[in-house]
């Protein structure tokens, strides 16, 4: 079963029912709703959501997502030692919320779902296409 791990923008779009950034993302979320595949959300992901909803910059709220971890499709990746260490590796991302999603998929050895130019042009981060 394939699995990916989401950004903050991928996701608050699927929730908010658009499109995500390209067609093989799109296809890796409705996969996901399917049952055959599995969408990681790492814990700076809610956090990052948890911000920006309360600072009326998004529309989904923290406990929208909740509704997600009742399908085993949808997957909370807590943030860890390992992954903060793996962040310490990564130095040509420097917002800090990104740097910690794109640890999150380098440490779990993923294919990240993002449209955010500074990742895809991350030597240390593959990013589903």
């Amino acid at each position: 079963m394939d699995s990916f791990v989401t950004d903050t923008q991928a996701l608050v779009k699927i929730m908010m029912g658009k499109k995500t950034i390209n067609e093989r993302s799109h296809r890796a979320y409705q996969s996901a709703d399917r049952g055959e595949s599995i969408i990681i959300i790492p814990a700076i992901v809610l956090m990052e959501m948890l911000y920006l909803f309360e600072k009326n910059r998004i529309n989904v709220s923290l406990l929208q997502t909740e509704e997600l971890f009742k399908s085993q499709n949808y997957q909370f990746e807590p943030l860890s030692f390992d992954i903060l260490k793996t962040a310490a590796e990564i130095d040509d991302i420097p917002e800090l919320h990104d740097h910690l999603i794109a640890a999150t998929a380098r440490y779990l050895g993923l294919p990240l779902i993002t449209n955010d130019p500074v990742i895809r042009n991350s030597q240390f981060v593959e990013v589903l296409e």
